[in-house]
């Protein structure tokens, strides 16, 4: 958030030979075992005051002992014990205990800035519900034919047809964009940076319902709400999700990117290394009989095909995806389409899809 520009008379660091005043920055104070305080500045600006003297009640340095920093900028409150060589200039005034005065460092001081560790996983399915992949929100998705914020599941009944469209996500900057394949398209776009592939083998060029973050449990009031669509009339997909951890439904025929270099520029010094889920597909509740549903599952980095499931049924046993990711890659995309058997109930869910995170070589 931006920096107050109002001083805080609220926030003080006290030091034996200082008091660092915040007026609206980011600061780091080091105090050594002889009280000595050494201040920097980051961003904005402080105010250091030394304290007075117990033998003078006056401080020393500056204009009545007060030095105010900007970023960048360093000083150190000191005292000076007698016998050692004093420059009168510095201002400093001598007591029982020695002269406190300002020097300013001759090395920038180093501290630490990162209170809390980087993280060591990112969850798309937050990610995909509008979170930043740090927490655990679901009951969101995306309209693939607009690529729009949905807040309540598409009725699965509604078609979206294909387009030669990709469709950039300006809402989100950890998502690249979506698609939803074309029949008969050759060269269908996989991201913004143009990569494209041509081996999809699809038929319908459709798909029904949204991108969806599906709780593993839940709300009584998102179940009556969407109970008539395919999200949730499915059988229990405990085996997609072993963790409790959700499932991101994605209907063949759609496509969706993530963008990994802006993960890589929002949590500096560590990104994505792996990308991890569990998928298939979800069979449908007991009031549908005889389902047909058969789907390919695609797994892309940077346009290229990295792993894949062929002609997938709701007979067939869960898929671990599992794919390295290298350090100066962009773009991950996931996609399912129809195995050119039409996509009714291609019911396709990657269950708990995550970013493993390490990090980044010096």
């Amino acid at each position: 958030s931006p920096l107050s520009s109002l001083p805080s008379p609220l926030f003080a660091v006290r030091t034996p030979t200082a008091i660092v005043t915040d007026l609206g920055t980011e600061f780091g104070v080091e105090v050594d075992e002889n009280g000595n305080t050494t201040s920097h500045v980051f961003q904005g600006l402080v105010q250091v005051k030394i304290l007075p003297s117990p033998a003078s009640g006056r401080g020393a340095g500056g204009e009545g002992g007060v030095v105010q920093l900007a970023a960048g900028e360093s000083v150190r409150a000191s005292r000076v014990h007698a016998g050692t060589h004093h420059n009168s200039a510095t201002g400093g005034i001598g007591s029982a205990s020695g002269t406190l005065r300002f020097t300013h460092p001759t090395t920038t001081p180093k501290f630490v800035r990162r209170m809390i560790e980087p993280p060591k996983q990112l969850d798309l399915l937050d990610i995909v519900a509008g979170g930043d992949g740090l927490g655990v929100r679901r009951e969101r998705g995306i309209d693939p034919a607009t690529g729009q914020q949905d807040t309540f599941f598409a009725m699965g009944g509604k078609q979206y047809f294909g387009s030669d469209d990709y469709r950039r996500i300006e809402w989100h900057p950890l998502i690249d964009g979506i698609f939803v394949p074309k029949r008969n398209s050759k060269h269908i776009q996989l991201d913004s940076a143009g990569h494209t592939f041509d081996g999809f083998n699809f038929g319908t060029g459709g798909t029904a319902g949204s991108i969806w973050a599906r709780a593993a449990e839940v709300s009584p009031i998102n179940m009556k709400r969407n109970r008539w669509t395919w999200a949730y009339t499915m059988a229990p997909a405990d085996k997609f999700m072993p963790g409790g951890g959700g499932l991101l439904c994605l209907h063949a025929n759609t496509g969706i990117t993530f963008d990994l270099a802006a993960m890589r520029k929002m949590h500096d010094g560590v990104r994505p290394s792996r990308f991890r889920a569990t998928a298939g597909m979800a069979a449908p509740g007991p009031k549908l009989a005889d389902p047909y549903g058969k789907a390919d599952l695609w797994i892309f980095v940077d346009g290229r095909l990295v792993q894949s499931g062929k002609g997938v049924q709701i007979k067939d046993d869960a898929i671990d995806f599992d794919v390295k990711i290298g350090p100066d890659d962009r773009f991950l995309t996931i996609v399912s389409t129809d195995a050119r058997n039409g996509c009714n109930f291609d019911w396709v869910v990657f269950g708990e899809p995550i970013l493993e995170m390490t990090t980044m070589d010096p």
